[in-house]
C-alpha cells in the first residue's frame, strides 16, 4: 500500500513538472512570435508612403523614365522628374550658324548623380522619343547643297556611365520637325546599371552646314544651318527604360543579386537555439523525474 502510494504520487509530481514544460513553451512561442508580428505592422504602414516623393530626380518604382532639360544656353542635363523649374522658358534649345559647319555635340546627362542600382529587364525595350527642327545641309556630296566631306547626320546615343547602350544613326530626317521614336532590347550584358559606374546620359551629334551669303543690299541667297530639340517640359521628349521591379529590393540595392541563405538571416542563430530548448522542455524529462518514475 506504502509502495503504491509513494508510485502514485511520483506520477502526480512528473505530470506536474511535464505541464509546468509545457507552459513555459508556450510562453516562449509566444515571446518567439510577437516581435514578428510588430514587424509586419510596421512594413505595412510603410508602404503607404510614396517612395517616389523622398528623391523625385533619382528613379523609383513609379518613376523609371528619363527627362532631358536645359537652360536654353550651354547647360544640358537630365533625371527622373517630370518637373523642372530651371528648364528653358520656351522649351527649346536652338543653335545656328550662317555660314560653314555647326558642330552639333549635346550631352543630357543624369544630374544629381544617379544614387540607386538599376537591373533592366532582360529583352526589355528601351524607347527614345525626340523631336528635332532642322535647315541646311547635313548629307554629304548629295549635290543638294554646300557639304562635301565635313557634314554628319544625325547620331543618338544612350549612355550608361562610358557603356553605349544603343547608338542609332539617323539619316531619314528632312527640313522642319522630326519627330523621332528610337528602340533597343536591352541584352544580358546591359541589365545591370550600377550607381557607381552607369550614370545614364543621351548624346545627339550632328554637322549641319550653312551657305547664308548677302548677294545684293536687299537680297540673300543660301540657307542657314539650325538644329532645334524639344525638352522634356510637356513630356513628349523622353527616354523610357525597361527598369525591373526586383531592383526596388532592399536586398540588391545593397549590393546583393540574391537572397541571403538562412544561416546568414540576422538572429538565425539565437532563435534556433530557443527552438531547440522549447523542444527539451517539452519533450525531454529531468534526471530526478526518470528516477523518480
Amino acid at each position: 500500500m506504502k509502495n503504491s502510494f509513494k508510485t502514485s504520487k511520483s506520477l502526480i509530481v512528473c505530470s506536474l513538472l511535464m505541464r509546468g514544460r509545457t507552459i513555459l513553451a508556450v510562453l516562449l512561442a509566444f515571446l518567439i512570435c510577437a516581435p514578428v508580428t510588430g514587424g509586419a505592422t510596421v512594413v505595412a504602414q510603410e508602404e503607404t508612403v510614396d517612395p517616389c516623393m523622398e528623391d523625385p530626380e533619382q528613379p523609383c518604382q513609379n518613376q523609371t523614365v528619363l527627362y532631358l532639360w536645359s537652360n536654353g544656353q550651354s547647360t544640358f542635363w537630365s533625371h527622373f522628374n517630370a518637373n523642372e523649374t530651371d528648364n528653358a522658358a520656351d522649351n527649346l534649345y536652338s543653335q545656328e550658324k550662317n555660314q560653314g559647319v555647326m558642330n552639333i555635340d549635346q550631352r543630357f546627362s543624369m544630374n544629381p548623380q544617379m544614387n540607386k542600382r538599376l537591373n533592366m529587364t532582360l529583352d526589355g525595350e528601351v524607347r527614345i522619343v525626340l523631336n528635332i527642327y532642322l535647315e541646311g545641309d547635313w548629307t554629304n556630296n548629295d549635290n543638294q547643297g554646300p557639304c562635301t566631306n565635313d557634314c554628319d547626320e544625325l547620331n543618338v546615343t544612350l549612355w550608361a556611365g562610358a557603356t553605349a547602350i544603343i547608338r542609332q544613326h539617323v539619316p531619314q530626317v528632312s527640313t522642319g520637325w522630326n519627330p523621332i521614336t528610337i528602340t533597343h532590347r536591352i541584352t544580358e550584358a546591359q541589365t545591370l546599371w550600377d550607381a557607381s559606374t552607369a550614370n545614364p546620359s543621351i548624346q545627339l551629334q550632328m554637322k549641319i552646314k550653312g551657305d547664308r551669303q548677302q548677294t545684293s543690299p536687299i537680297t540673300v541667297s543660301g540657307e542657314i544651318a539650325k538644329f532645334s530639340i524639344e525638352l522634356s517640359g510637356d513630356g513628349d521628349t523622353r527616354v523610357e527604360l525597361p527598369v525591373d521591379p526586383s531592383s526596388w529590393d532592399e536586398a540588391f540595392q545593397s549590393g546583393e543579386d540574391t537572397m541571403k541563405s538562412s544561416d546568414d538571416q540576422p538572429g538565425f542563430l539565437f532563435f534556433s537555439a530557443i527552438a531547440t530548448m522549447t523542444m527539451a522542455a517539452v519533450y525531454l524529462p529531468s534526471r530526478q523525474d526518470s528516477e523518480e518514475s
